[in-house]
């Protein structure tokens, strides 16, 4: 039925990623995803923007129950023009891919790359260095939310669905870290990316160096972060429902815990 025309393919693609999401927990999910991506990788029955624009956040919603391959095949088609709008932006390129997608379609590039936590370390570094370029130019304030949603994923020091070897190393993070700190927005989200990237876990392997999460709390204290946000960040701990439901994109199904 999702042939019938693009509207019919995009409700489809919108309601097949809510039922599914998060990918992996339940049983049969293996299945499911296997055969979700048989049927729309590379396979839409239209060209339409809103067709193109669901598959982004279908994949998102289901990218933890995909392999490591899955993840490099949505990941490596998007690279190319997220280059070329870097380019544009830090080099005053002509050329560039403001033009080749939509602001609401770009937004989903970006949480969607954030979002494939077992892409290789060198690609997520990478990306992480192209999205933090990006975050101050005001020409990109339309999408800012999504590139420093996908900084935190990126590079946070808890995966959500990942193995622990795909953390990025403390120095890298704390890079990133002392970037967002060293720029000018303190928002809610802003706030999040910084919680992600300096929290403490108890594993040194991950944890970021006591002058780096410092600096994070001090940081927050400053800019009105919550007390539980610094919490997270000196001493460790969980996360609270809302911080889950951000750290995925969105609700989860009930009964669901992420951690």
């Amino acid at each position: 039925g999702r042939r019938k025309s693009p509207l019919h393919e995009a409700r489809w693609l919108n309601l097949l990623g809510f039922a599914l999401r998060p990918g992996y927990g339940l049983a049969v999910d293996d299945w499911r995803v296997a055969e979700t991506w048989k049927t729309v990788q590379d396979k839409l029955a239209h060209a339409a923007a809103t067709s193109r624009t669901e598959s982004l956040i279908l994949w998102r919603r289901i990218a933890g129950g995909f392999s490591a391959g899955q993840q490099r095949a949505i990941a490596e088609p998007l690279l190319a023009p997220v280059r070329l709008l870097h380019q544009r932006h830090t080099q005053g390129s002509k050329k560039g891919a403001d033009a080749a997608f939509s602001p609401h379609e770009s937004l989903e590039i970006f949480r969607l790359l954030g979002s494939l936590e077992l892409l290789p370390g060198e690609v997520k570094r990478e990306l992480g260095g192209m999205l933090l370029d990006l975050i101050p130019k005001k020409k990109l304030e339309p999408i800012r939310a999504a590139l420093v949603w996908a900084v935190g994923r990126l590079g946070a020091r808890e995966p959500l669905s990942g193995p622990l070897n795909t953390v990025l190393s403390p120095p890298i993070a704390g890079e990133w870290l002392d970037r967002l700190l060293r720029g000018e927005h303190t928002d809610a989200q802003t706030q999040f990316a910084v919680v992600q990237l300096a929290r403490k876990t108890g594993d040194r392997f991950r944890d970021l160096d006591a002058d780096n999460r410092a600096a994070a709390v001090a940081w927050l204290d400053r800019v009105g972060g919550s007390i539980h946000a610094q919490t997270l960040v000196r001493d460790g701990g969980s996360l609270q429902l809302e911080e889950r439901n951000r750290v995925f994109g969105e609700a989860l199904p009930a009964g669901l815990r992420l951690a």
